[in-house]
């Protein structure tokens, strides 16, 4: 995947000049780890661009050579998008590997949007009991047009999952002014499979009042047969036409008005502008870079620190009992892969079947819905399948905490750390809120009950701030005393329920977890100073305690 973007790099300006953009010579080329790579061309006017590739990936007697797509960016605008590819040795596989696929904005890095403003619903989603059964979107321009391409979003049917649809087959209507008619049609290229790329279909130009898209055959899944978008953009000179207009929705005899697919979201996201999502892309591959270089220095640094401050002792209790320690650790590393194996086994299962399981009742759930309140049902009836919906989507990310307890492999305090910041993000997201690591072992390992406990202690106090404080701010923050590990959440609500003895009520399960883990609670609650919950916890608990076993 490469991207240009420049201020003055235009497509329908012809000059005999050329101008080279990047060149690798001997020096180490850029492409690398499927991140997109800029190439910067300020000031540079173009028509045309080439890309000469000298050497590719041996492989064998072959010499191999692959992109995803080249976009090229003016003023934040793909000007790429379904411009006309010529190549010289090509592979020409229809509907795999083909010179045009490097400009049908389709690639592998997903959907261009950002995490703000995320919503709650978006899109249009229309469960049919036929596969012959269409389901068409019009949208009635301001005025006639010349159009250069319609771009279509897939429908998110679960945030949990990255599994994304469009029809499987379609077609495009445009209506001039005078009356005149014309029709393009697109098909799913690998019938069945799920797509998490936008669909971006060249117009070339034609003129159009209006514009209809009709979904031919349905997505399947499992019985379910779906036509489902979430966004639609109609692009006439680096302007989006259908923004904010109402798409008239027609199924059967049934006419609706949809305003959520021209909104500027997807199914979960607000949509970017493609060349600052590119740019951000590129700069976080780098970064991950910088990390994964680091990362090992870290973990050796911290390592050492441990082993200097222990050495000695170590030397003596290692010669004194070097084979009988031998013997017991080599059957207990046995038993651990065993019981790694089984971990693993249960940590599949759980995500592949019952949250595919899951997926598919919040969405029957939320199609029995939407039918509901279109056909006028009982209220009742919607709350319930709302219910369910929420409840199944609640499961599905419990399922997700449980696996990641299950998971060897993040099991020291910075993972835990990492895991707390993700679960307040989902959990406090209407809700200002901090979380601060002060603790300087962060590498140091915890055993697994240590690790479910303490993870299970701080989503109980987060659940308390959300059931009964009605704060605005909560600040959460882990830090080393002395031996111990300290965790605090700390909230400006009015504070817990008080039982007749004027103590705070609904705590029990802290206390619980609080006494397997052996540590010391304190929990002060008022209404006018919020509620304080901080744990302490000695290190040497952490890693092995018999009350944990």
């Amino acid at each position: 995947m490469g991207h240009i973007s420049g201020k003055h790099l235009h497509k329908n300006y012809d000059t005999p000049q050329r101008t080279v953009l990047y060149t690798s010579g001997t020096a180490t080329p850029r492409l690398s780890d499927g991140d997109p790579v800029p190439f910067k061309a300020r000031n540079t006017d173009a028509r045309y661009l080439r890309l000469t590739v000298h050497e590719g990936h041996r492989k064998g007697a072959s010499d191999v050579f692959g992109l995803s797509e080249i976009a090229v960016i003016s003023g934040g605008e793909p000007v790429s998008f379904g411009a006309a590819v010529t190549c010289s040795g090509d592979m020409n596989a229809p509907g795999t590997w083909y010179p045009a696929a490097l400009t049908d904005a389709r690639t592998p890095l997903g959907i261009w949007q950002n995490g703000s403003g995320a919503i709650a619903e978006s899109g249009d989603f229309v469960a049919v009991s036929e596969t012959t059964e269409t389901v068409s979107w019009s949208i009635e321009l301001e005025q006639s047009s010349a159009l250069d391409r319609v771009i279509i979003f897939p429908y998110q049917l679960n945030p949990s999952f990255e599994s994304s649809v469009l029809p499987e087959s379609m077609t495009i209507h445009l209506l001039a002014a005078d009356g005149s008619e014309e029709q393009l049609a697109w098909s799913n290229p690998v019938a069945g499979s799920s797509s998490m790329t936008p669909l971006m279909i060249p117009l070339g130009g034609k003129s159009a009042k209006s514009l209809r898209l009709t979904g031919v055959a349905p997505y399947l899944m499992g019985d379910q047969k779906i036509h489902a978008i979430s966004e639609i953009e109609v692009w006439s000179q680096g302007k989006n036409l259908a923004s904010s207009l109402p798409v008239t929705r027609a199924h059967g005899e049934k006419i609706s008005t949809i305003t959520s697919l021209t909104d500027g979201y997807t199914s979960e996201k607000r949509i970017s502008s493609v060349g600052t999502w590119l740019d951000q892309l590129s700069e976080r591959g780098k970064i991950e870079r910088e990390l994964a270089l680091l990362k090992p220095i870290h973990h050796q640094l911290a390592s050492e620190s441990e082993l200097n401050a222990t050495w000695g002792s170590a030397m003596i209790v290692g010669l004194t009992f070097l084979i009988p320690v031998f013997i017991v650790e080599r059957r207990r590393l046995m038993s651990k892969d065993q019981l790694d194996q089984i971990r693993k086994r249960i940590a599949s299962d759980l995500h592949d079947d019952i949250g595919s399981n899951l997926g598919s009742i919040s969405l029957i759930a939320r199609s029995a819905r939407k039918d509901l309140v279109r056909l006028q049902g009982p209220e009742e009836v919607a709350e319930d399948l709302g219910e369910v919906e929420s409840i199944a989507r609640e499961s599905s990310l419990a399922m997700r905490d449980i696996v990641w307890l299950l998971e060897r492999r993040q099991d020291s305090i910075g993972d835990l750390v990492q895991r707390m910041r993700e679960t307040a993000g989902r959990l406090l997201r209407e809700i200002n809120f901090t979380v601060e690591c002060e603790s300087h072992k962060t590498a140091a390992k915890l055993s697994l009950d240590a690790k479910r406990h303490l993870f299970l202690f701080y989503k109980e106090a987060i659940h308390n701030v959300l059931k009964h404080s009605h704060a605005d701010r909560v600040s959460i923050r882990l830090w080393d005393e002395d031996d111990k590990l300290a965790l605090e959440i700390l909230d400006n609500g009015v504070g817990l329920p008080v039982n007749a003895d004027l103590k705070p009520a609904a705590v029990n399960k802290l206390q619980d977890r609080a006494r397997v883990l052996d540590g010391s609670l304190q929990i002060t609650s008022s209404k006018e100073t919020g509620t304080l919950i901080r744990l302490l916890v000695k290190r040497s608990h952490l890693t092995s305690h018999p009350a944990l076993a």
